[in-house]
């Protein structure tokens, strides 16, 4: 099963979460869980500066003062029986129902379960020992949940998984003794991992290790977790960690982007790889590599059914991002006859590396420039690979001729064979399925849909000599006015700020929407050509 009515599962659908359920069939899911609007921001302006530091909080922290979470009294209670009355319709006899609340709504919400006749199995008091503090000191701080486990069955078919409720392992939870009764207060922190929290974060978020818990009480693999309130996608996270198919609806389109960018399988690619590799492996330097950002960039990804990126260079982002089908273009013949060495001939260049490198203990710097020199006549990706990994700081220069003429690095003689075989493994694994062509970005663009996102990284225009091609900028911007006309989204790394300088190249404001500056490190062309190490932040536009 893909769908269920017309909503495709595993997806959170940008819509209103009663008018979605009514175009459910009946009885067509085995679990729900509910977090609706708590209907408290309430008060007025407030006046607190979220800056301020408060004991045992590690950054800004916020209330909730949204529009769609302050409602009428009559009118909270005739939402939440229209949306329960749904929720009643469409969960099986043999499914649960778990809704989250606070004293400001789940009296409410208990009498509209006593009016539809849906019965509560348990009152779960959900206590968060790092909870937010009470400002105003003129009540008790809140330090509790409340979660109502339901059903909607006559006689009580529902699922409970008694034996997984005794041994289930609740580590942080000081109140659950093993292998003993699950008791109806669970002492859970509040606290996401970062994952939980990379594309975004939702006001009322709650942690996926709590929202895990209901659903190993009360479902099995295999079966349907609906979820109507959908925020930052956590209960459908747990779901599918679960081995659970998920529906989710989410009316905020600002929400329901970041569960898409949670569920997109490229993004959730780029999230793991993140998580696990702690800096890009270093294969090929090039200059403007963007190793040291990759992992900042990529978080800024939207999803998409298929990565180009016509500047490959040194291919940090392409790391991350790299899938069956992905396109990665440069104009340089032997950056690409490079890159497809490493995708299908990764031993000959690892063999290839481990000769040269060893030629060069035995002669130093003199075998570097006679490889140079050789290069220069003949260039080919084996030289290449060589020069750039010996070369000072890994800066791809050439002259007005159009030869290399970096020179070599007296205090880092390469990187060893050893090491260099253990890197190109894993860039050889990575890049399986890329497609990698030599041709120009222009060309790489004409073939960009609505569906892909591209990944822009060309010669910056105040570096224009230091490449082997300049860029023509207005051409250039031509072009990403026609990726914006079909609809295509891209991010472009440009000229940004270098120590005390402002390199800045204006872009058209009309070709983006977001300008970002990320950290990348200390310059190594300001190091080499000034002798000054200077901090560099880089331009990220978007236009999305």
């Amino acid at each position: 099963m893909t769908t269920i009515g017309p909503f495709a599962l595993n997806r959170v659908h940008c819509t209103d979460a009663i008018a979605a359920m009514r175009l459910l069939p009946h009885l067509c899911c085995d679990l729900a869980i509910a977090d609706p609007p708590y209907n408290l921001s309430k008060g007025g302006d407030w006046k607190w500066d979220q800056s301020v530091k408060l004991p045992g909080f590690g950054g800004k922290w916020q209330k909730v003062m949204e529009s769609w979470d302050n409602m009428e009294l009559v009118d909270y209670l005739q939402f939440t029986v229209l949306w329960l009355a749904e929720l009643k319709r469409v969960v099986r006899p043999t499914g649960s129902i778990w809704i989250h609340g606070t004293y400001h709504n789940i009296g409410i919400i208990n009498f509209a379960l006593q009016l539809l006749s849906i019965e509560i199995i348990n009152e779960v008091v959900w206590y968060k020992r790092n909870s937010f503090p009470n400002l105003s000191g003129r009540r008790l701080t809140a330090s509790h949940e409340t979660i109502l486990w339901c059903h909607t069955g006559k006689q009580r078919e529902y699922l409970f998984n008694y034996d997984k409720s005794k041994e289930m392992p609740c580590p942080e939870d000081a109140l659950k003794e093993p292998g003993k009764q699950m008791r109806t207060v669970w002492d859970i922190p509040n606290n996401k991992s970062a994952d939980e929290l990379l594309y975004g974060k939702h006001p009322t978020q709650k942690p996926v290790r709590l929202l895990k818990r209901l659903i190993a009480l009360s479902a099995r693999k295999g079966q349907v977790c609906l979820v109507p309130f959908a925020g930052a996608g956590s209960e459908c996270v747990a779901a599918q960690q679960s081995g659970l198919d998920f529906l989710g609806f989410e009316i905020d389109r600002q929400y329901a982007a970041i569960c898409a960018k949670r569920f997109a399988p490229a993004t959730k690619q780029i999230a793991t790889l993140v998580r696990r590799e702690r800096t890009i492996p270093s294969l090929l330097k090039w200059t403007g590599s963007k190793r040291s950002q990759a992992a900042s960039i990529a978080g800024y990804f939207p999803p998409f059914t298929r990565y180009i990126e016509p500047f490959l260079g040194g291919g940090a982002l392409l790391y991350l991002a790299a899938h069956e089908g992905a396109i990665a273009t440069d104009v340089y013949p032997p950056l690409m006859e490079f890159w497809k060495l490493v995708q299908s001939d990764v031993q000959r260049l690892i063999k290839d590396y481990a000769g040269q490198w060893k030629a060069l203990q035995k002669s130093l710097p003199d075998y570097f420039y006679v490889v140079r020199e050789r290069y220069n006549r003949s260039p080919n990706a084996l030289d290449l690979n060589f020069l750039m990994r010996t070369c000072v700081n890994g800066i791809v220069r050439f002259n007005d001729d159009g030869k290399f003429n970096n020179s070599f690095h007296l205090s880092r003689p390469g990187m060893s064979p050893e090491k260099f075989e253990q890197v190109a493994l894993k860039w050889h694994e990575r890049i399986q399925g890329v497609v990698f062509r030599c041709q120009s970005y222009q060309e790489t663009l004409k073939s960009a849909a609505a569906n892909d996102f591209i990944y822009l990284d060309p010669p910056y225009a105040g570096n224009q000599q230091r490449y082997c091609e300049d860029l023509k900028l207005d051409a250039f911007w031509k072009q990403l006015d026609r990726l914006n006309s079909r609809g295509v989204k891209w991010a472009l790394s440009f000229d940004g700020h270098r120590g005390t300088s402002d390199l800045t190249h204006p872009v058209p404001k009309k070709l983006f929407q977001r300008k970002l500056l990320l950290p990348s490190g200390n310059s190594p062309v300001g190091k080499v050509l000034n002798g000054s190490v200077e901090r560099v932040l880089e331009s990220l536009y978007l236009n999305y």
